[in-house]
């Protein structure tokens, strides 16, 4: 199994991140693929209000509709040790698709804008199914446009996540143009 190797990826925002939706369940436990969704409809909503990611995280159009790809491979077991180390200090997989949370991340890394983002996504759809979620996301512009049925996926570009949520050409090539610097 090939792992990826995690550059301008902040672990402790996707940890965090994570431990805010977890703390807005009653069972402290979700599937996999509900997580990735709500991991993405949060950070795309953030995306569309800030410009700003919650989690920087590549994004990939899956058989499931878009997943932070980076984040699936963490939860998958698909990563250096140092990664799987920290993450499971919080979190383990169940069963295989589901994953429970061992412990809470805090905040600390994430502004109250993501963590009130986070909450507001966890119960806007709190009463959607898993199914009904990765439905959802197939509707998304960005996702139409990268879906190719393949396996693997294939990786949708910033560029097209932000023209998918109407930012105009010169307003994406400031946003690509600060996230290079930061």
């Amino acid at each position: 199994m090939v792992c990826a190797v995690f550059v301008g990826f902040d672990l402790d925002r996707c940890i965090e991140a994570t431990g805010v939706l977890f703390s807005e369940t009653e069972t402290q436990i979700m599937s996999r693929m509900r997580l990735l969704k709500l991991l993405y409809l949060a950070n795309r909503k953030s995306l569309q209000e800030t410009g700003d990611p919650i989690v920087d995280d590549d994004v990939f159009a899956m058989k499931n509709g878009p997943v932070l790809s980076q984040t699936y491979d963490i939860i998958k077991g698909c990563a250096e040790e140092k990664t799987l180390t920290a993450w499971r200090k919080h979190f383990k997989v169940v069963d295989g698709v589901q994953v429970q949370m061992v412990s809470t991340p805090g905040t600390d890394n994430l502004s109250d804008y993501d963590t009130r983002t986070l909450i507001e996504t966890a119960h806007q759809y709190r009463d959607t199914d898993d199914e009904d979620l990765s439905e959802l996301t197939h509707t998304f512009a960005e996702y139409r446009r990268h879906w190719n049925g393949s396996q693997s996926g294939e990786r949708i570009p910033e560029d097209d996540l932000l023209k998918a949520l109407d930012y105009q050409p010169n307003q994406i090539q400031m946003l690509l143009e600060e996230a290079k610097i930061y």
